[in-house]
């Protein structure tokens, strides 16, 4: 599947499809290509034409698509199909049934996922709320809803763009178009760490293009006579920005091993926030050393390390930055007490 990324990467992201997609245009042939080799649907159960694959499983596909900076939000469809399979286990409710319906009458559909407060029925930071055709939504009670656009249940009241210039809108939604509803204790935390893990996943492959970016530039680029690369700061700078990344990607498989072995149990919360944390720390870090080697060169529009360093910056602040996991952290540290912690550690 990897290599089927890459292609759909070589075919669909020519420069003129990245300009389109910078001014705000959907690129939805490329959503298509990658709907038509499963990606879109890899979640779903065998019986509705999918893989059955979890979240964690479609995770390094995920981080594929960013090392190619593509302009869709594959994530937040995966986020949105891992909800509804968290609020239905075994794919047994009426929230299965309204998704699984959906995709059998249009095999690209584009839904995508939210944090609703419920009270003022608002959604804020909302992924490519005006081109997805239903929303999944999941609020502080853990309530997961389904919201289709044809019964025109949202609309946006504020387009914005993150640092990447992907689409962040609010919006609000009109309950009484709310057409099918789940029940979960505890999932809107399983949310937010489920989009920890996806955001981690994504910042991995990001900061893997960046770093071969920066060692292709570095052997490249010539001064004084010979690439720069061959100057010790240089060097310097490359060795720290990779063992940045290499420790975010540990972080990132320890979480992906923790989740494999213990599903979403107590203890995964803990690996998720560990590599959300490592991950986000090292973002910011890559990306400006990547800069640093790169020079004037990397700030100019032609070059492409913009469109990884700025979903760098973007994606380690969304699902919680590194200030937020680590606080976690310490407060679960200290709920388990000095007694526990050692066990805990060395079991988990």
């Amino acid at each position: 599947m990897l290599d089927t990324i890459d292609r759909i990467a070589a075919d669909y992201l020519k420069p003129a499809a990245i300009h389109a997609a910078e001014e705000g245009v959907f690129q939805q042939s490329l959503w298509e290509a990658l709907g038509d080799v499963g990606l879109t649907t890899a979640m779903l159960p065998e019986s509705a034409g999918g893989l059955a694959l979890g979240l964690h499983e479609v995770c390094d596909m995920l981080s594929r698509c960013a090392y190619h900076a593509m302009p869709i939000p594959i994530a937040e469809n995966a986020l949105a199909i891992a909800l509804v399979a968290a609020s239905n286990p075994q794919w047994k409710g009426p929230l299965a049934d309204t998704l699984i319906e959906a995709y059998s009458k249009e095999q690209h559909r584009l839904v995508l996922c939210a944090s609703l407060q419920k009270e003022e029925q608002l959604a804020f930071r909302v992924a490519w709320a005006s081109q997805a055709q239903a929303l999944v939504l999941v609020d502080e009670q853990g309530t997961v809803s389904w919201c289709d656009r044809a019964r025109q249940a949202w609309h946006v009241l504020a387009a914005k763009r993150n640092l990447a210039g992907e689409p962040r809108e609010d919006i609000r939604i009109h309950a009484e178009h709310i057409s099918t509803r789940s029940h979960a204790v505890g999932l809107h935390h399983r949310f937010e760490q489920m989009g920890a893990l996806v955001r981690t996943a994504q910042m991995n492959g990001a900061m893997q293009r960046t770093l071969q970016l920066s060692i292709q530039y570095a052997n490249e680029r010539k001064q004084f006579g010979r690439a720069i690369g061959k100057f010790q700061a240089v060097q310097h700078m490359l060795a720290v920005l990779a063992s940045h990344a290499a420790a975010s990607q540990a972080a990132y498989q320890a979480a992906l091993d923790a989740i494999a072995l213990h599903g979403w149990g107590e203890h995964t919360p803990w690996s998720v926030a560990i590599a959300k944390a490592r991950a986000s720390e090292a973002a910011g870090l890559c990306a400006d050393l990547a800069h640093q080697v790169h020079g004037a060169m990397g700030f100019t529009r032609e070059h492409s390390l913009h469109r990884f360093t700025r979903r760098l910056y973007a994606w380690r602040d969304e699902f919680g930055n590194e200030a937020y996991w680590q606080s976690r952290v310490g407060a679960w540290t200290l709920e388990l007490g000095a007694e526990a912690l050692w066990d805990h550690l060395v079991r988990h």
